[in-house]
């Protein structure tokens, strides 16, 4: 990708001043490399600002010992000489100390009139010369009574302050179901007929999954159907996607697939950052999801996607089935796919007896060859009122 009027420095310190500066770099890491502020991580970062200790024990804190004269730029100049007050600039400080300098000089100088939104975080710890405690905290303090607020963007934690603000959510008023809470199956119908939902857990396999859906097109019911996509595939296939939402409904997975089990365990920004990176992958795209069926769920989950109103899913059954009768080499995987598909069929069927949300995932060989013979039974002899996701929830 290529950007006009991009400038790129690297690599190169910022500070308050021109010059030339000695900055130090985390070394390789090794088995016994020391802890870093107590804790066993590898830091990744460079300074121009380190301890002692840093810079010459090898085997403790965040061992320095790549050391380089770089050259060293006066941010506060550089700003007001390579942009122009009725630009929108986005300042982002994130540099481990020298920030303290940096600030107290944009603030000397007006810098900040350039200054549209300004991200960072501060480094209390870092040993700054001449900065003390005291003189650090005065510093802040400047900078509320100037009116100066730094939004925190701290990217290690996946903590970024104004997300919310940025990603809002645009869902109607009268959208079926309750952000937040778990859907397993369809209410009944007035008349009183099991209500049936088919749903397509699309995998990053686009021939797979155009395959699966093409199949479900071809079928003479014209059967209501939710797929979900991760947000990896909508920014990939945006033309699939756009071709798929006139006639069917388009909900999310999350932003990528994980390994399997995994994605369950990652703590509650990455699964935020997932669910609204995927939603604003279909804003994009003009849609805006509802549906969120998740690979795995917790109270976590829960509390996420209600926060982003995102009504979850959870099929009744699917294929390849996660729960009840599994597949294995045994039951079903030595034998021919003119004799998988009937297998494959009756596990479904095991759990659908009441209707409910029956899921299809596209990286499954099997899935669009069993999608046909599955449509004939739900149309022609299951008795379900076959509904979208949207009724399945009213």
């Amino acid at each position: 990708m290529s950007y006009s009027n991009h400038i790129l420095h690297c690599p190169v310190a910022v500070a308050g001043q021109d010059g030339n500066i000695t900055a130090y770099a985390e070394s390789a890491w090794k088995p016994d490399k020391g802890r870093v502020a107590g804790a066993d991580m590898q830091w990744g970062g460079g300074a121009i600002y380190a301890s002692d200790s840093e810079k010459n024990n090898e085997k403790s804190g965040r061992r320095f010992g790549v050391q380089n004269v770089i050259p060293m730029v006066d941010l506060s100049t550089w700003i007001q000489e390579n942009t122009a007050v009725e630009d929108y600039v986005i300042f982002k400080l994130d540099v481990e100390g020298a920030e303290y300098e940096i600030l107290e000089k944009m603030i000397k100088e007006g810098t900040f009139k350039w200054i549209d939104k300004f991200y960072g975080e501060f480094h209390n710890w870092t040993p700054v010369p001449g900065w003390t405690t005291e003189r650090k905290q005065e510093l802040r303090q400047t900078m509320t009574t100037h009116g100066i607020k730094m939004l925190n963007w701290a990217g290690e934690h996946k903590r970024y302050s104004d997300l919310e603000d940025l990603c809002k959510i645009d869902l109607p008023e009268d959208t079926p179901g309750a952000a937040g809470v778990v859907y397993s199956n369809c209410s009944r119908s007035p008349g009183g007929h099991a209500r049936l939902a088919l749903t397509v857990q699309v995998g990053m396999n686009r021939k797979a999954a155009h395959k699966l859906v093409e199949t479900i097109r071809a079928h003479p019911s014209n059967m209501p159907v939710t797929l979900f996509v991760y947000g990896d595939f909508v920014q990939n296939f945006p033309d699939l996607i756009t071709e798929w939402a006139d006639r069917y409904t388009i909900g999310i997975r999350g932003n990528a697939p994980f390994p399997a089990d995994h994605w369950i365990l990652q703590n509650a920004n990455v699964m935020r950052m997932g669910m609204i990176s995927a939603v604003q992958r279909m804003k994009e795209v003009g849609l805006e999801p509802a549906y969120f069926s998740p690979a795995g769920l917790s109270q976590k989950v829960k509390d996420i996607a209600k926060k982003r109103g995102l009504r979850i899913v959870q099929p009744t059954t699917m294929f390849p089935p996660n729960i009840g009768t599994l597949l294995t080499e045994d039951n079903y995987y030595k034998y021919r796919d003119v004799e998988r598909t009937p297998k494959a069929l009756r596990i479904l069927y095991e759990r659908i007896s009441y209707g409910g949300i029956l899921s299809l995932d596209s990286d499954h060989p099997d899935s669009y060859m069993i999608s046909a013979f599955l449509m004939d039974y739900l149309y022609e002899n299951s008795g379900f009122e076959l509904v979208s996701m949207d009724n399945c929830l009213k």
